[in-house]
């Protein structure tokens, strides 16, 4: 366990001396972290409580030029409300600043007022107006999940996920019934697969199951394959549930 530094009598001592006279660089504050073993910012901090004078840190370089930072000025205020930060990105250099980069020194100018909003999207429909309309008729006369699904020739899950979205805009006031259970619906994952030829690998790309789903669907069942005896995994749970008992 690696033992906590702390700033007793002998580390103190010990920080001085590296210390010196004058003021102390951010390349000594790193020398003298590596020396005590503690980082270089717990260092500095310690000096200056001690009334040491302590070199700042070199503010980071931003990464516009105040010529780049004129230009985006002159061109946000030249056009407000024309373009949106992606516009204003594609359009400042050919590009060369990201839309993020292109928002975030618009917001530090204080230009956003400047900015267009963008439009939302609209998600594309699934189902047209006059199928809407009839979608809910059918609804309201009590048809099934399966009933709308052949009337509009779609699967039980679109129809599903229109009849949730109807439900949230209140145009229905309750899901429809579905005939037959989800339960019922489920194929067997390994129906005319011959697992015994099979590596677990296969079955995997077969089914499209992880590999712990295909060894727990096999040890459930006490079926093997090539490299995974679930008959013995099964064996072996029946006989730990037997001495349970």
């Amino acid at each position: 366990m690696t033992k906590k530094f702390t700033w007793n009598t002998e580390n103190t001592a010990r920080l001085v001396e590296l210390a010196g006279t004058g003021e102390v660089s951010q390349d000594q504050l790193i020398s003298i972290s590596e020396d005590l073993g503690t980082t270089a910012r717990s260092i500095g901090a310690k000096l200056r409580n001690m009334e040491f004078p302590v070199a700042k840190a070199a503010a980071k370089q931003s990464a516009w030029s105040e010529s780049q930072e004129a230009e985006l000025s002159q061109l946000v205020e030249g056009n407000t409300g024309t373009f949106t930060y992606a516009e204003v990105a594609a359009t400042f250099q050919n590009g060369t600043f990201s839309a993020k980069q292109v928002q975030g020194k618009i917001l530090s100018m204080e230009l956003f007022s400047h900015i267009r909003k963008a439009e939302k999207v609209a998600a594309p429909r699934t189902y047209t107006p006059t199928e809407e309309v009839k979608f809910i008729g059918m609804v309201e006369s009590e048809a099934s999940m399966e009933d709308l699904a052949e009337a509009f020739g779609r699967s039980v899950a679109s129809v599903r996920g229109k009849a949730l979205s109807l439900l949230r805009s209140e145009d229905i006031l309750a899901m429809p019934k579905q005939a037959i259970s989800a339960a019922k619906e489920r194929t067997d994952v390994l129906e005319g697969i011959d697992v015994a030829s099979q590596t677990v690998e296969g079955l995997v790309a077969a089914t499209g199951k992880t590999e712990r789903g295909i060894k727990s669907i096999l040890s459930r069942r006490g079926i093997s394959c090539e490299n995974y005896d679930g008959a013995a995994k099964r064996a072996k749970l029946d006989k730990a549930d037997t001495d349970a008992a």
